[in-house]
């Protein structure tokens, strides 16, 4: 809407500017006429009048030098950089500024907009009998109909309607007899959902967001399930950009008192039985203050660890970890200080919080004109941690402490050839500790108010070469016009002195269960709080295969990475095995050699016997716009072991044909399959039915059917 209505000022004020200026340029296919006495000049049959960038067409075209009035009557068509406005009347006073129109009809992809007649100022337009649309018109489009819209522009543009009607098509649905429309707003939110499912029974879900400010959009998410009762919170959403600020936020929340039998509502992930009353609530909010300032916050209530994953289950999977934190940052120019705060306020997982932590990051900097640069961070922590460390009923433990951290670090690259380059370094870091308590439900009081101090010192260097070759290679099925070949050959090592004394520390920041390659820099490390003596060596060989691009640049058509780390201090494994010394390889490959083929593989392997422990390929075909198949493998030793196929079939514009197929090797039975249909409605509604087969689903039933219409941005 801001869009039309800045069109449609920007065309008819550089009309009013050129001709104002000087006699504008008439053409038309009659002679054109010209009344001295009255300084009228008119143009009739095919008539165009030439304004700079902007040309108006009509049947007859009148201008009145005297008055530096223009009026146009008949099939009128005014464009301008690609923009068009359609009347059958339209009128402009030069001097005042002012014009009417007739019949007008204009737009700007998305939103479309009618009128009966419109008149006004640049700054301020009323257009009498106006409909909105959002999208094509047509019979299932979503409409805003309107006695009376009147557009101002100010310091914030908006819309104020009278006797306003929301319609799909032609069919009202609800009206207001008057509303404000503030444009810099996103335009309103529509999910609805429904099918049946064998453990909700019939249900209804829908999520709704309408503009109610300047920046903000008010909604609700509504279900009805026949088995276990509804469901009902309010969502909103907030905008708001200036020239110093921009802010960005949803607020999406839900509760039901489960109507369900003790065993439908099941366990949470602590095997304790699930309340009748559950819900849940979440926060995202980002706040950028000038180029410096940046404010974040998360934040995820549940009332129990499955309640997004019976309810809102495609919310669960894209949110599995329920993480609340806050943090402010502000960028110097060599330099960060940030405040960090996560909390726990699940009482159903494990969390390290922050209550908060405090720090300030020196980026690495030269050391006046040595060569060498180093960099430092300080931080200041007061950490807490409840969690259950036995499968014994009541045995709980809580762990505090306030922790201060300080790490240096300098290093000195040496261009040993201008392929070659050697970098020295070292670097410690102190953290000292006070108030340490660690209570356990079962053995009273293990640590109270207790004190130490950690030195850690680290050395080490990295030797990296760098070559690259380019051959003129040209191939016409991959789209190759040149291949350049670069390889970074790269061998980093790293010594940690061992704890001072890790036996007098509550150690809440600990190492946890995780396969990516360990971070080599000791101030990058988190698990400081167990951290033992470190002794190893990283090599890798990074390989990049790259072409020209047809518009600018490269092209990326392979990467090939290998790792390798050789540990010469072995501690314990994840499956509590010990490590070896040959610790793990890690191969990486990604291949995108045309754009209807990619291939993503991962792997990591137990060196000394070649054992495969982790694998994760992706590969994805597709033919223009017709097919997209995709293979997918996930595999983890002695714990994952699945295979997935997706594939979507384009049947023709507005209708595909979407499969989702998952195996599990381990058992041999296929774990999910999902078969829809997916259709476009118009240029707004796109229509999911969906049927779902599930084996042994630890909480979703066997069969599911499913229906999902949802408002789209016609523009994707």
């Amino acid at each position: 809407m801001l869009k039309i209505a800045r069109f449609t000022l920007l065309a008819l004020s550089s009309a009013a500017l050129t001709l104002d200026a000087a006699l504008p340029e008439l053409s038309s296919i009659e002679p054109l006429e010209f009344d001295e006495a009255s300084q009228r000049l008119v143009a009739r049959g095919d008539a165009r009048l030439d304004f700079g960038d902007t040309r108006m067409q009509a049947d007859e075209i009148t201008y009145y030098q005297e008055y530096s009035l223009a009026d146009a009557k008949g099939n009128i068509a005014l464009s301008q950089g690609g923009y068009r406005l359609i009347a059958d009347r339209l009128s402009f006073d030069t001097n005042e500024r002012i014009f009417s129109a007739d019949l007008l009809r204009t737009g700007l992809w998305p939103v479309n907009l009618s009128g009966v007649s419109a008149g006004g100022t640049e700054e301020d337009i009323i257009i009498q009998g106006a409909t909105v649309y959002y999208g094509d018109p047509g019979p299932l489009t979503l409409n805003v109909s309107s006695d009376e819209i009147q557009y101002v522009e100010g310091q914030t543009d908006y819309v104020e309607m009278k006797g306003a009607t929301l319609r799909v098509g032609s069919v009202p649905v609800f009206y207001v007899p008057g509303y404000t429309y503030y444009l810099n707003n996103a335009p309103f939110y529509l999910d609805v959902g429904g099918g049946y499912d064998g453990e909700l029974g019939a249900y209804l879900q829908t999520t709704t967001l309408f503009p109610v400010g300047s920046f903000l959009r008010l909604g609700a998410n509504l279900d009805f399930y026949t088995d276990r009762g509804g469901l009902a919170g309010p969502t909103a959403q907030y905008v708001y950009n200036s020239e110093s600020q921009r802010i960005l936020g949803s607020v999406s929340t839900g509760y039901i008192s489960d109507q369900g039998d003790d065993e439908a509502r099941g366990v949470d992930q602590l095997n304790d039985p699930i309340d009748v009353e559950r819900g849940f609530a979440e926060w995202r909010h980002k706040h950028q203050i000038g180029e410096r300032i940046t404010l974040t916050a998360l934040a995820s209530y549940w009332s129990d660890s499955e309640v997004t994953r019976d309810f809102r289950e495609e919310h669960y999977r894209a949110n599995r970890e329920r993480t609340t934190f806050a943090e402010a940052a502000y960028a110097g120019d060599n330099y960060i200080v940030s405040a960090f705060g996560r909390f726990s306020p699940n009482d159903f997982q494990f969390v390290q919080e922050r209550l908060p932590e405090v720090r300030v990051d020196v980026l690495p900097q030269p050391v006046f004109s040595t060569g060498a640069y180093h960099r430092a961070s300080a931080s200041f922590a007061q950490l807490r941690e409840e969690y259950d460390i036995s499968p014994l009923p009541n045995f709980n433990e809580e762990r505090e402490s306030t922790r201060y951290d300080f790490s240096y670090r300098v290093e000195r690259p040496i261009h040993l050839t201008p392929w070659l380059t050697f970098t020295p370094l070292g670097g410690a870091r102190f953290t000292g500790y006070e108030q340490q308590e660690i209570t356990s439900d079962l053995l009273g009081d293990v640590l109270s108010d207790g004190s130490a101090d950690n030195t850690i010192y680290e050395l080490g260097f990295d030797l990296q070469m760098q070559a690259y070759r380019i051959n003129e290679t040209v191939n016409r099925t991959w789209d190759i016009s040149g291949l350049r070949h670069i390889i970074r050959p790269v061998i980093r090592y790293r010594y940690f002195s061992d704890s001072d004394d890790r036996d007098t520390i509550a150690a809440i920041d600990r190492e946890v269960f995780n396969l990516e390659r360990s971070p080599l820099d000791l101030s990058d490390i988190r698990n400081i709080d167990d951290l033992s003596e470190t002794h190893l060596m990283r090599f890798g060989f990074e390989n990049l295969f790259q072409t020209r691009a047809e518009d600018y640049g490269s092209r990326t058509l392979a990467a090939l990475n290998f790792y390798q780390d050789v540990l010469f201090e072995r501690d314990i494994r994840y499956d509590g095995s010990e490590e070896d010394t040959f610790n793990a390889s890690w191969l990486e490959l990604i291949m995108e050699p045309a754009p209807w083929l990619k291939f993503e593989f991962a792997s990591r392997f137990r060196t000394e016997d070649l054992t495969l422990e982790e694998l994760r390929t992706r590969t994805t075909l597709t033919s223009g716009e017709i097919w997209e198949l995709g293979l997918s493998t996930d595999l983890l030793n002695d714990r994952i072991n699945q295979y997935r196929i997706d594939f979507i079939y384009r049947l023709n514009e507005r209708n595909a044909l979407l499969s989702d197929l998952r195996l599990d090797a381990e058992t041999g039975e296929f774990t999910r399959f999902q078969l829809g249909l997916k259709s476009r409605i118009g240029t707004t509604w796109e229509l999911l039915y969906a049927i779902t087969f599930r084996e042994d689903a630890r909480r979703e039933s066997d069969v599911e059917f499913g229906v999902r219409l949802r408002l789209v941005d016609p523009q994707f």
